[in-house]
């Protein structure tokens, strides 16, 4: 009770204000802020809508040319599971604050992921962007790396198939059979 008071009787002299809309408020260290995408990253792997709590980050899917991811500053949380959750490193943020006032069609962000046609069958596919590519095999992709990047699933197990068999093949030729 004697806290209360004693800050009742500090505040009592000091006049009111109350933050003009463009104020922005201070914030701590650690404040995370807006999530910004790199499409080009993107997989539309969908972790970050799975992680998102409040539902912020959502996509709508195209069945013919691609996706959309959908972000909504208004419902985000601010909490990071997104960038941390995402494998291609496709969500950053930078602490930046959203905008206080204003329109809301601003804190509406959407961005457009285009499939790509698999080289073995032209089905619609969204492959593993070169940049994460590279990063996850840790140096540049060689030509059949690259080849198979460019494949749906389906087509990547026939090929690495193919080349289990040719290699089984080219190894029997050398031995003979016993």
């Amino acid at each position: 009770m004697r806290r209360i008071l004693g800050i009742v009787w500090r505040n009592f002299g000091q006049r009111a204000r109350t933050l003009a809309p463009t104020d922005m408020p201070p914030r701590s260290a650690p404040f995370r802020g807006l999530i910004e995408q790199d499409a080009s990253r993107c997989t539309g792997c969908r972790a970050c809508a799975y992680v998102c709590a409040p539902r912020a980050i959502s996509f709508t899917a195209d069945g013919e040319s691609g996706v959309d991811w959908n972000f909504f500053a208004g419902q985000c949380s601010f909490c990071g599971l997104c960038v941390q959750f995402c494998p291609t490193h496709a969500i950053t943020n930078n602490g930046r604050l959203p905008p206080v006032g204003g329109d809301q069609a601003a804190l509406r962000v959407t961005h457009r992921i285009n499939y790509r046609a698999c080289t073995g069958c032209g089905c619609a596919i969204l492959p593993i962007p070169d940049a994460p590519f590279a990063e996850l095999l840790g140096a540049a992709p060689t030509e059949e790396e690259t080849a198979l990047q460019a494949m749906c699933p389906d087509c990547r197990r026939r090929a690495a198939s193919r080349h289990i068999h040719d290699a089984f093949l080219s190894g029997e030729g050398k031995h003979g059979r016993h």
